[in-house]
């Protein structure tokens, strides 16, 4: 990467290298059988797939909340983030006639992200565990997440077994404009900081030392990772490249403003 790029440079570098991804498309996996669904405004559903594991789904009719979950879900694997496993899953129109409960869903590709069991929710976390040594840099690390990208509708699951570990879920209403956000929406947001939210409730101060160990995590995620990140959701949903680019440049322009308080 040349220091001396011209912005329009780097926004047709990053094209090219999103035209790259999106044409060598990670093989989705088969949904197998629909078990229940939940009538929240994204309507997903737990499905088994084909390689026998419990996933949570959410199809094509969520519009850009899928979208919104896989970018936040793989930039989270990326800065080694307590947040679920993203993958691509594929319903075949076969089987929603078989189940009619589950016509609603669109056929195709869709979102999916696997299922963590024996847990519970929680959205107050003035009343769970974030003093838990166990779950301090895990907060920490979400606390840098939701700066990043911009958090918004917080939700958080916990292990019901100590040490009560916490898990982030549910991604779709993130960024500026939630599932509606378009591309002036990312060029005239705010500058990153971190989390308000999760910084209140944990206590964290930029010195504090989970949230130093987890913006040094954030300063070690690539350029080719946050392209990787955006060009995963497929050709057919409803993200247009000139949309990708421009949220390619909104999340290296913040990762650049985070790391700025190392």
């Amino acid at each position: 990467m040349n220091s001396r790029e011209t912005n329009q440079e780097k926004r047709r570098r990053w094209q090219e290298a999103l035209e790259t991804q999106i044409a060598q498309p990670e093989d989705p996996l088969l949904v197998y059988t629909f078990r229940r669904s939940w009538n929240t405004s994204a309507r997903p559903i737990s499905a088994r797939c084909i390689d026998k594991r419990d996933y949570i789904v959410k199809g094509q009719q969520a519009g850009r909340q899928i979208v919104n979950e896989q970018i936040v879900a793989r930039l989270g694997i990326a800065l080694n983030a307590p947040v679920g496993e993203p993958k691509i899953v594929e319903i075949s129109p076969d089987l929603l006639e078989l189940d009619p409960l589950f016509n609603y869903l669109t056929p195709g590709s869709a979102h999916a992200t696997l299922f963590i069991p024996n847990c519970f929710d929680n959205r107050d976390l003035s009343k769970v565990y974030t003093d838990q040594p166990e779950n301090r840099l895990r907060f920490a690390l979400l606390c840098v997440l939701y700066g990043w990208v911009q958090a918004k509708d917080h939700q958080f699951i916990f292990q019901k077994n100590r040490p009560n570990l916490v898990y982030s879920v549910d991604h779709g209403h993130f960024f500026p404009g939630g599932p509606n956000w378009t591309e002036n929406d990312l060029e005239q947001a705010s500058a990153a900081t971190l989390d308000e939210r999760l910084r209140s409730a944990c206590h964290f101060t930029t010195d504090t030392e989970e949230i130093q160990t987890a913006l040094s995590q954030l300063s070690n995620i690539t350029e080719t990772q946050i392209i990787q990140a955006v060009a995963a959701s497929p050709a057919e949903w409803d993200f247009t490249i000139k949309e990708r680019v421009t949220m390619i440049e909104y999340l290296i322009i913040r990762q650049g403003e985070l790391v700025q308080l190392l």
